[in-house]
């Protein structure tokens, strides 16, 4: 599989980057994928040929190689962290009944809640397997405590639904937990495995979180403003499912948009014609705009991070790979 291949459908923003150090990675996904039998192969199949942006086993490298040259470690835990991230969506698409993921057939809607739950768990258990070696036990730490925080992101979303009394500080709590944490232990991961200092993991961990709070909140925008034939899935699914983001937050604090926002958020169901209300509303309110502008003043701050780091091709590809988050269209 050539670097265009992988990435044909990826638009990271980076054209002038060649990633290939993630074929390691993606000939080792293969290899652990078709090991599986029967129907678990058939689904591990589908999903890796589904494509993927690849950011988290990205990340795992790249903030690895800022400390030193790759090795066989740092793909092993590269591999890991997209196994985790692969077996998380599959469960998100369950708890959702997402029916597509970029642009094709979910796991769930194709072949069943069954099906996929065991698909995940198998995931999960592929991804521990690689990390109970004993090089990569903290790595193991990392990761597992991004798991255990997205359980709890995915339960405090469902617990927040249609509510208007969620803040900035909670939201941002949420998001963490769902996706800055995992980006996160993915840079903490791989600097471990180089040799990188206790600082220095703390500045690669403040990297990845912010990474993950503006890859968010350009989700949030996405979900507005976006197009379905781009994401590859429905627009509007965070509104019609009552998910607090931030456009929302601030339009909440906006008067009299506030007022006849909570007024339809407690009845909580959305009609369509709702939702193009509502996007409208955030338009003409410049609450996008200033979603936006969070999201890059997060970005701001992840750069801030890496410069305790030591200059390097990788560091930039970095600093290129956070400015790149700003301008996704998936």
């Amino acid at each position: 599989m050539s670097i265009q291949q992988l990435y044909i459908n990826t638009e990271t923003s980076i054209p002038n980057l060649q990633f290939t150090e993630l074929l390691f990675v993606e000939d080792q996904l293969q290899t652990v994928l078709q090991k599986a039998d029967g129907l678990i192969r058939q689904t591990c199949i589908s999903l890796l040929q589904s494509g993927g942006k690849r950011i988290r086993p990205l990340l795992t490298i790249y903030s690895g190689m800022c400390f030193a040259p790759l090795n066989p470690l740092m793909i092993e835990a590269a591999v890991a962290s997209e196994l985790i991230h692969m077996a998380s969506l599959i469960h998100d698409d369950v708890i959702d009944e997402s029916a597509t993921r970029r642009g094709k057939p979910t796991i769930v809607s194709e072949y069943g809640n069954h099906a996929a739950i065991l698909t995940g768990d198998y995931l999960f258990a592929e991804a521990f397997n690689i990390l109970s070696k004993q090089q990569l036990l903290t790595s193991m730490t990392f990761l597992v405590d991004a798991i255990q925080a997205m359980c709890h992101g995915e339960v405090h979303q469902a617990d927040d639904q249609f509510s208007s009394s969620v803040d900035t500080e909670g939201y941002f709590n949420r998001i963490a937990k769902k996706t800055g944490i995992l980006l996160a232990a993915c840079c903490q991961s791989g600097a471990i495995l180089a040799g990188a200092k206790p600082e220095e993991l703390g500045l690669m961990r403040e990297y990845g979180l912010n990474l993950g709070y503006a890859y968010q909140i350009t989700d949030d925008i996405l979900d507005i403003n976006g197009d379905t034939e781009s994401l590859g899935k429905p627009v509007g699914a965070d509104l019609v499912n009552g998910n607090i983001t931030l456009p929302i937050l601030y339009l909440l604090e906006k008067p009299i948009y506030g007022s006849w926002l909570k007024e339809i958020m407690g009845l909580r169901k959305i009609t369509y014609q709702g939702t193009q209300s509502i996007k409208e509303a955030l338009i003409n309110t410049g609450c996008i705009d200033q979603a936006y502008l969070t999201a890059t003043q997060c970005i701001n701050h992840a750069k801030e991070s890496l410069n305790g780091i030591p200059s390097s091709h990788y560091k930039t590809t970095l600093i290129n790979l956070a400015d790149s988050i700003l301008h996704r269209r998936v």
